[in-house]
């Protein structure tokens, strides 16, 4: 067995041939892969809604526009890189898609946080609440409800209500609504509403902002529409990254407390309207 002296010895040669112990300093800190490979590459990459999704998503000629562009725009500029949008997804499912599979960075495009989503990515701290709502056609709800609430009087009477295919909406509908027959639409504008107004679905099933968006649509409108906006119910808009992306998900959560101010609804409305691509379709 060797003397302590001799082990000693032994120890501090090894230390020695470590980079910066022999001079006495610390090895320097690494950046966490999920943010090196960002700042490697140059460019952070956000999926995005391939549709348009006003105010949040949308621009003619392939130009990204949106609060939610914005934001991403925002990410990149304080990680100090540029932003390549990734707009192949079809619907808010696949946007989820792109970023499970590690083909982007990021994701935005009014992403609901829900359960089943968050088992296959991560979600930031919320940077919009939304409370649910019901676009009700005016005429036809009068006859069949009678004043009465509008959710006991649609499972009541098992009516019809359109949902956009894909979108946390339509699952929440099934379970608000388990009695009432579903249509799916593949978007709110305009396809879902114009139905409301034919009077094709009883109700249409989105959130608060879409359902004011659409008693904007004409002075007719809030002849032919009514809004039910469910109080009890909360909708979280997040942004997604990977489920191994922890670091970048930190820097996120910390951006948006630190670097944004809190999204509303009014000023969501009050953002110019823009033109929608060409051809998109939700």
């Amino acid at each position: 067995m060797l003397p302590r002296r001799a082990l000693l010895g032994f120890a501090l040669t090894a230390l020695a041939g470590l980079p910066g112990v022999a001079s006495g300093q610390s090895p320097a800190p690494s950046l966490a892969p999920d943010v090196k490979r960002i700042l490697d590459r140059g460019r952070l990459i956000v999926a995005v809604a391939g549709f348009a999704l006003p105010p949040f998503v949308g621009g003619p000629d392939g130009k990204p526009q949106g609060s939610d562009i914005d934001l991403a725009q925002g990410m990149a500029a304080a990680l100090g890189v540029a932003v390549d949008f990734d707009r192949r997804a079809r619907s808010s499912d696949e946007v989820i898609d792109l970023v499970a599979r590690h083909e982007a960075d990021l994701a935005v495009s009014r992403l609901s946080e829900t359960l089943p989503r968050a088992t296959r990515v991560r979600f930031s701290r919320p940077y919009l609440m939304l409370r649910q709502a019901l676009l009700l056609n005016r005429p036809g709800f009068a006859k069949m409800a009678n004043g009465g609430d509008p959710v006991e009087a649609m499972n009541a009477s098992g009516a019809t209500v359109g949902v956009v295919s894909g979108t946390a909406a339509a699952a929440d509908a099934r379970r608000l609504l388990p009695n009432a027959r579903r249509r799916d639409y593949p978007r709110w504008q305009p396809e879902l509403v114009d139905a409301v107004r034919r009077g094709e679905v009883a109700a249409a099933y989105g959130d608060e902002l879409e359902v004011r968006q659409a008693l904007t649509g004409g002075p007719e409108a809030p002849l032919l529409l009514r809004p039910a906006i469910l109080d009890d119910t909360h909708e979280r808009i997040g942004v997604a990254v990977p489920w191994d992306s922890t670091q970048l998900l930190a820097w996120v959560d910390l951006y948006l407390e630190t670097q944004t101010t809190p999204m509303t609804v009014e000023a969501l409305l009050a953002r110019p309207a823009r033109p929608a691509a060409p051809g998109a379709a939700e």
